[in-house]
C-alpha cells in the first residue's frame, strides 16, 4: 500500500530517486520580478593588503617648461618697413649686406671720370691706405665677383690672415680647384661621411591589365646615388654661405606714411606664419640633451626645400641625369636664386631604367 500526500511542496531530495526533479516556481526563475541578492563580507572580516609608499623619483605634479618671449620691433626704414621679432635674433645677416647687393647698378656702364678723379687715380699705391697689404686686400674685395661683402672680408682677415700659423709662403703654388679636388677625395673617409652612397630601391609598377590578379609588380632599381640628409645639413651649416642664414624668423610689416595703417609683407620663407609658429613651438617643447643638461646652444629650424627635375648633359644626344636638389629656406631668395652663390645642395641622383617588352604572336 502506498500513501501519497497532496501538497504543493516539493519532495525532499532522495525521497524518490527515480522521479525527475520538480520544476522550480516562476518566482525563483524570473529575475525581473525579484532582484538578485548581493552578499557582502562583513567589515571585521575584510583583509586590506599593505601598500608601499610612492617612489621618491616619481613627481607628484607634471613638469611645466615655460619659455618667455622677448619681442623686438625695429625702426622704420625709408620705405616704411619694419620687423617684428618674438625672440631677439642672435645674428642678423642683413646687417652686413653691401649696397651693391641690393641693386643691379653694377651692371650699368660707369660714368666717365672727372678730372679730379683722374688726378687721384694717378697717385701710386698704397694711396689712400697706409700699406700695400691693405691696398691689395681692398683691391681684391672691390674687383671680380660681387659676392664678397665687407663682413666676409673682415672674417677672412680675422680668421685666416691674422692667425699665428698663417704663412704667405705656403700659398706660392696654391690652386683652389686642386684643393677642392683633394677635399672631395677625402669625403668618403671624413667623420661626416658627406660622400655619395649607392643602394638599390624596390618600386611597384602597375601592370595596366585589369584581368591580372596582381595589379602591380615589384622591380629592383639599382644605382641610386644619395647622401645622408643629416650630413647635408651639417655640411651646409659649416659652409661660409651659412653666414647669411636667418635663424630667427620675423614678421615684415609696412606702415603707410599717410594713414599709418600697418600691412603684413610676405617675401621670404622665414617671414611666414608657419615658420614663426614652428620656431616658437621648438623653443617651448625642446629639451636639453640627456648627456648635457646644461646645454645653452641656440635652438633653430633648418627649412628644407626639395626639388627634382631631369637635366640634359649635352646639347646633342640623350645623356641626362635626374638629380634631387636641396635648398635651405633660411637663405634669402635673392641669394638662393643666383647660380654663382652655390646655394644648391645635391642630395641624390635617380637612375633611369628601361624596361624591354616582348610581343609574342601565335601563327
Amino acid at each position: 500500500m502506498c500513501l501519497f500526500q497532496d501538497t504543493d511542496e516539493a519532495p525532499m531530495p532522495g525521497a524518490y530517486p527515480d522521479a525527475p526533479p520538480a520544476p522550480l516556481s516562476p518566482i525563483y526563475t524570473n529575475t525581473t520580478t525579484q532582484p538578485r541578492r548581493t552578499r557582502k563580507q562583513p567589515v571585521p572580516f575584510r583583509d586590506v593588503l599593505p601598500e608601499p609608499p610612492a617612489p621618491a623619483s616619481q613627481p607628484r605634479f607634471p613638469t611645466v617648461y615655460l619659455t618667455v618671449t622677448n619681442p623686438l620691433t625695429t625702426a622704420l626704414n625709408a620705405f616704411g618697413l619694419f620687423r617684428s621679432y618674438l625672440f631677439h635674433p642672435s645674428h642678423d645677416p642683413d646687417s652686413v649686406v653691401d649696397p651693391g647687393g641690393l641693386s643691379n647698378l653694377g651692371t650699368r656702364a660707369p660714368p666717365p671720370p672727372s678730372p679730379e678723379q683722374n688726378e687721384k687715380n694717378q697717385k701710386p699705391p698704397p694711396w689712400p691706405f697706409s700699406n700695400m697689404s691693405t691696398w691689395g686686400l681692398m683691391w681684391w674685395m672691390n674687383s671680380g665677383s660681387r659676392l664678397k661683402s665687407e663682413g666676409e672680408v673682415n672674417r677672412l682677415v680675422r680668421e685666416v690672415l691674422n692667425t699665428p700659423d698663417f704663412q704667405a709662403s705656403d700659398l706660392q703654388d696654391f690652386n683652389a680647384h686642386h684643393a677642392n679636388r683633394r677635399l672631395d677625395a677625402t669625403d668618403k673617409i671624413s667623420p661626416l661621411d658627406d660622400g655619395f652612397q649607392v643602394t638599390s630601391v624596390t618600386i611597384k609598377v602597375p601592370t595596366g591589365k585589369p584581368s591580372d590578379s596582381e595589379t602591380s609588380r615589384l622591380y629592383l632599381v639599382p644605382g641610386l646615388h644619395y647622401r645622408k640628409l643629416l650630413n647635408v645639413i651639417k655640411a651646409a651649416f659649416q659652409d661660409p654661405l651659412s653666414y647669411h642664414f636667418h635663424l630667427t624668423p620675423f614678421s615684415l610689416i609696412h606702415q603707410s606714411p599717410i594713414t599709418g595703417v600697418e600691412q603684413r609683407v610676405y617675401g621670404e620663407l622665414y617671414q611666414s606664419d608657419a615658420f614663426i609658429k614652428e620656431h616658437h613651438r621648438v623653443q617651448n617643447r625642446s629639451r636639453p640633451p640627456p648627456d648635457d643638461p646644461g646645454c645653452k646652444l641656440e635652438k633653430v629650424i633648418a627649412a628644407l626645400m626639395f626639388w627634382s627635375d631631369s637635366t640634359h648633359l649635352a646639347n646633342f644626344g640623350t645623356a641626362k641625369l635626374w638629380p634631387i636638389y636641396l635648398f635651405f629656406g633660411n637663405l634669402s631668395k635673392y641669394i638662393r636664386s643666383r647660380p654663382s652663390s652655390s646655394a644648391c645642395n645635391h642630395l641624390a641622383y635617380i637612375p633611369s631604367v628601361r624596361l624591354h617588352c616582348c610581343l609574342w604572336f601565335t601563327l
